[in-house]
């Protein structure tokens, strides 16, 4: 099996995390507070890859700066 991309993966366990959380709300399954820490550091770590493969930073700047629109020193990174 090909090894997952960055994206990929993150995207594979956001997705296990939104089932394991409808499953729970669906039929009333009991999630124990060490899951749900698990699931939150599943979440943490899915939306931090997501952010690093999807917003440019200081030293990967978009071509025309005027796409940006912020403040430089809200500047991603």
């Amino acid at each position: 099996m090909p090894e997952l991309s960055r994206l990929d993966w993150a995207r594979m366990n956001l997705d296990q995390v939104r089932r394991q959380l409808l499953d729970a709300a669906a039929f009333g399954k009991y999630i124990t507070p060490e899951q749900l820490e698990h699931a939150a550091g599943k979440i943490a770590e899915g939306m931090r890859i997501y952010l690093e493969e999807t917003h440019p930073t200081p030293a990967d700047p978009p071509p025309d700066r005027s796409t940006f629109h912020g403040r430089m020193d809200e500047w991603p990174g």
